[in-house]
């Protein structure tokens, strides 16, 4: 389906609040069973000059109060360290800028965010929160992509 260099998250693990300790940040460009999560190496020079496209989709959840959140982070080491960007947050409603909540995930949820940065590595970082729900974001996935849209 996709360059398997530029997922950032596989879909592999069920994301959920009681796993969330286990989804520390990725440091590695090597993918983590436990996470199915890979940081990106850009190569010198970040990004091309009109940018990528993060993709994150989020299976259909039941609606509850839960909600997730997922930023894409850039740096020029590969272990982040101290040296981190945000940049950006995903959310679909005003309303809740930085969060995704369940509710909003009644169908497949595809939010795309369009980025460019001189950094060489980036990485997806994702927190789920238990709120009336089971605190599962199911097998959600990142990747990067040249144009990415939605379907009409």
């Amino acid at each position: 389906m996709f360059d398997y260099n530029m997922i950032l998250i596989d879909g592999s693990v069920d994301v959920d609040s009681d796993s969330a300790a286990s989804f520390a940040s990725p440091t590695s460009t090597t993918r983590a069973a436990a996470t199915g999560a890979a940081v990106i190496d850009l190569g010198t020079g970040g990004t091309p000059a009109g940018g990528l496209s993060v993709v994150l989709i989020i299976p259909a959840l039941t609606t509850s109060t839960d909600y997730l959140i997922a930023t894409l982070q850039a740096s020029d080491a590969v272990a982040f360290g101290s040296d981190v960007h945000v940049l950006t947050t995903f959310d679909v409603a005003s309303a809740t800028t930085g969060r995704i909540l369940a509710s909003e995930c009644g169908s497949i949820l595809v939010v795309i965010r369009r980025f460019a940065t001189k950094e060489r590595y980036v990485r997806m970082t994702i927190t789920p929160t238990k709120g009336t729900g089971d605190g599962s974001f199911s097998y959600l996935k990142a990747y990067l992509s040249p144009w990415a849209f939605n379907a009409l």
